[in-house]
């Protein structure tokens, strides 16, 4: 009998976990890989295996795709600044170690992969809102990274595999303390230390901020139509934006915390840093042609679960 478990790398992370424990809830088996270098333990569960891990080991991928049905790589540096600082590391994760993972995986008869890309890829963007038709000019290495496993992915045509770039991702679970954590997990986490909140740039920037509930749906979504279609699927071979189709600047960030919080949200103004993309909003209709997904959460709403 053929294998139904679904390896996720990095699936000890803020979205792997999420994504992990929406799997098993659905009966499926699941496989996770992860070096354990940011992620946090996932709770026991008899559908569930755990590897730790360094997916750039070949002896560590060979034991992680044996009887896997359908990969999903979420393994990544995901913080901008590490990766412009250690741009090796950047480069072996984000990169070389998601060939190695996507090559070992066709070879040991893996059938679906998806991958977890990103909007980083669109750098500046030369006109809002962005589809995947937009130019991509990462500015970053993280971007560079990400983009050069999104192409070598997308280049394995026989194979049902697709690429979701997803914009900033933010919920419950995400790492709090962190220089590195969303500007939403920073915010709701100095708010409730009654911290001084840091802006650098006058506050206008704007975001589009996609939630965990919704990022999940869109590779569950993915998933199940690549599976059940292989190549011919609607999503096989292509690179889908995961957005919320809203662009929210950090001032009206701070006036919906504001709604919710019992003490004044002091603001502490500084200089706009270097390299930051000024403006960021997605549209989701290609994905939402090709199998219906959009999102469905309530920003305001899940600004008071971050609270």
């Amino acid at each position: 009998m053929e294998s139904d478990t679904v390896l996720v790398t990095g699936g000890a992370g803020f979205i792997g976990h999420h994504l992990t424990s929406a799997l098993l809830s659905q009966g499926r088996k699941v496989r996770v890989l992860d070096d354990f270098s940011s992620g946090t333990q996932l709770p026991a569960h008899p559908l569930l295996t755990v590897i730790q891990g360094d997916m750039s080991e070949s002896s560590v991928r060979e034991e992680a795709l044996h009887q896997i049905k359908s990969v999903i790589n979420l393994a990544a540096i995901a913080s901008v600044p590490l990766c412009e600082s250690k741009p090796e590391l950047s480069s072996q994760v984000n990169n070389l170690a998601a060939q190695e993972l996507f090559k070992d995986a066709f070879r040991l008869g893996v059938s679906t992969i998806i991958q977890a890309s990103t909007s980083a890829l669109y750098g500046v963007p030369n006109e809002l809102p962005l589809t995947e038709k937009s130019p991509t000019q990462p500015i970053g290495k993280y971007g560079l990274d990400k983009q050069k496993a999104e192409q070598s992915l997308l280049s394995y045509h026989q194979h049902p595999v697709c690429a979701l770039r997803l914009f900033n991702v933010f919920g419950k679970g995400q790492k709090r303390g962190s220089p590195y954590s969303g500007v939403l997990t920073i915010f709701s986490d100095n708010i409730s230390k009654k911290i001084p909140l840091k802006i650098f740039g006058d506050g206008t920037q704007s975001r589009d901020f996609i939630h965990i509930n919704d990022v999940v749906s869109a590779f569950i979504l993915c998933l199940e139509d690549l599976e059940n279609n292989g190549i011919y699927s609607k999503v096989s071979g292509k690179k889908f934006n995961v957005c919320s189709g809203n662009s929210v600047t950090l001032l009206e960030i701070i006036e919906s915390f504001s709604l919710f919080s019992n003490s004044e949200i002091e603001i502490i103004f500084e200089s706009p840093r270097e390299g930051d993309i000024l403006h960021s909003l997605g549209s989701f209709e290609f994905l939402n042609n090709q199998i219906d997904w959009e999102p469905s959460e309530n920003f305001i709403e899940r600004i008071r679960e971050l609270l």
